[in-house]
């Protein structure tokens, strides 16, 4: 699929990430301006447009087709969004399928500008709170490093570095009880994790926020052109996540020259 850069057509605060919706791939696109605007009073109710496209195997668009299930996205957005009621939340690309997301009040009004658009489905629901938004569109911290892993891979092939030779891989995480740090070292040290070297600070220190924690960083020596920093990511959310600390993604570097990315 091409990729598409909404943020450059959108004047809106775009982030897109890829997901799994019922067991196929999906491009999740979202509109992240629209928390500085919840709650919003009006905008209760939630409209799902849906329109076809001619997919790969994936259910994603083919190469072929994708500007014009773009420039469909953007036209929908500029009659829809014209509406004084409505607020555009983001799309999902899967299964064949684009689904755009509006809030809007008045049904009416978004009906009888939506039967001038070419459409398949529309399905529409009570969503007060935004409870999609938040807690479907939205992406979760896993998500995000994910997203961002690859963003990573893909600069570092931009600029040539051979992902197939050994790198050295730093996983930072902070803790906010230093009794959970020691039994995060004892899970890791007698689980599967492969390591180097386990570096923690035995009194916490000060973020840039002004918090105090803990610091823990896990060395351990990959290449970076299988799925096993994407697996080893997934892990160590999952882990933190299970001694209530925060993951804070990884960062590379040749031996002997440390790199420069960071998630």
């Amino acid at each position: 699929m091409t990729e598409i850069n909404f943020s450059a057509e959108l004047d809106q605060n775009w982030k897109s990430y890829r997901t799994w919706l019922n067991e196929q791939v999906a491009v999740i696109s979202v509109n992240m301006a629209l928390m500085d605007i919840f709650p919003a009073d009006k905008q209760a109710k939630l409209a799902y447009v849906v329109r076809g496209y001619e997919s790969d195997e994936s259910g994603l668009p083919f190469v072929d087709c994708a500007d014009e299930v773009f420039r469909h996205i953007l036209h929908s957005v500029a009659q829809l969004g014209a509406l004084p009621d409505v607020l555009y939340a983001g799309h999902i690309l899967s299964g064949g399928k684009v689904q755009q997301l509006f809030y809007f009040s008045d049904e009416t009004a978004f009906a009888e500008t939506l039967s001038q658009l070419e459409y398949d489905d529309l399905i529409v629901q009570q969503d007060a709170h935004w409870d999609t938004y938040f807690e479907f569109l939205l992406p979760s911290s896993l998500e995000s490093k994910m997203t961002l892993t690859e963003e990573i891979l893909d600069t570092l092939v931009e600029n040539g570095v051979d992902l197939s030779s050994p790198k050295l891989v730093e996983h930072s995480f902070h803790f906010n009880e230093k009794e959970e740090v020691e039994r995060f070292i004892e899970k890791c040290s007698l689980s599967d994790v492969q390591f180097n070297h386990i570096k923690y600070t035995e009194n916490p220190v000060q973020t840039d926020d002004s918090s105090d924690v803990y610091l823990v960083k896990i060395e351990q020596e990959m290449s970076l052109d299988t799925q096993d920093i994407f697996n080893q990511v997934e892990r160590f959310e999952q882990l933190a996540d299970a001694f209530s600390a925060q993951y804070l993604g990884w960062e590379y570097g040749s031996f002997g020259q440390r790199g420069n990315y960071l998630n």
